[in-house]
């Protein structure tokens, strides 16, 4: 019994112990799932303006093309590229295992001609590697915050530049995006070439949204500066909705294990009462029979 009493004794400790690094854990999750989401808001206001432009400007665009008119048959990379976007750090359940799983059943059926696998995360890259998956190119995420829109213009900006050479005819983006409360369900984005929505080609319903438009700089320059952010706003919203679906899978494990923690310290603290309580029985007992009132 004393060694029963000591081992729950010894593991109640231990997990009062690691109680304020989950609440710290679930805290942090939470504070970068809402950020994501903040964010995600503010990036849908932004798309809202571009959108408005492309209006005005796509009546007088000649070219709305980004390749040259000379096309090449076989691209020096791969015909599709396909970009999968998991997680930096871990702690995140099977986060990255069921998305790799999706992209490469995805990935299957597309029956490409030629493809390449890029990857961003470590934790990603090492599920990847541990299927067996050829990784052509790879990047790591911040481990601390959401990214940022810098890295993503960054890297649309070479990307860009490769499929306006002919590197590759498609780039694809696969991903967990948040859905409702904590859940997260598996997504595809073909990023490029990129594809204006049907409602930024019709005309604007009501036109006294703004005064008549006046247009002083070069319309195919103000087409392809707005392309290029909506690309890249398009690259970074993938990038906030893959974190969103991160930290809130976090959060929701996070909140689990504490759960499962105060179950087991509920648990210990019964042994440990009842423990002491035979303890009290037994000494109480001794002493009476120490002093001749019990039978030995």
């Amino acid at each position: 019994m004393a060694q029963t009493f000591e081992r729950a004794q010894s593991r109640l400790d231990n997990i009062k112990s690691i109680d304020p690094l989950l609440s710290a854990l679930r805290t942090l999750s939470m504070g970068a799932w809402q950020m994501a989401l903040n964010k995600l808001a503010k990036i849908q206001s932004y798309e809202k303006n571009y959108s408005r432009i492309l209006k005005e400007i796509l009546p007088h665009i000649s070219d709305k093309q980004f390749r040259p008119s000379e096309k090449k048959k076989s691209p020096p990379i791969a015909s599709a590229i396909i970009l999968i976007i998991g997680s930096e750090r871990g702690l995140c359940g099977k986060f990255n295992q069921i998305l790799a799983l999706n992209a490469l059943a995805w990935i299957k059926e597309q029956k490409f001609p030629t493809y390449q696998v890029w990857a961003m995360g470590n934790r990603l890259i090492r599920e990847l590697e541990r299927m067996k998956v050829d990784i052509s190119w790879s990047h790591p995420l911040p481990a601390s915050d959401v990214p940022t829109y810098q890295d993503a213009y960054s890297h649309t900006q070479n990307w860009l530049t490769q499929f306006e050479s002919y590197d590759f005819n498609q780039l694809f983006l696969i991903h967990n995006q948040i859905k409702a409360g904590s859940n997260y369900q598996f997504g595809t984005l073909k990023l490029l070439p990129y594809e204006l929505n049907t409602m930024e080609t019709e005309p604007e319903q009501n036109a006294n949204l703004w005064p008549p438009s006046i247009i002083e700089s070069e319309p195919d320059e103000i087409y392809y500066q707005i392309i290029e952010q909506r690309i890249a706003l398009s690259f970074y919203q993938v990038l906030l909705k893959s974190a969103a679906a991160e930290h809130s899978s976090r959060y929701s494990l996070m909140q689990d294990a504490k759960d499962n923690a105060e179950d087991i310290v509920e648990e210990l603290n019964r042994i440990i009462n009842t423990e002491r309580k035979r303890k009290i029985t037994q000494e109480m007992q001794e002493l009476a029979s120490g002093a001749g009132l019990l039978d030995n």
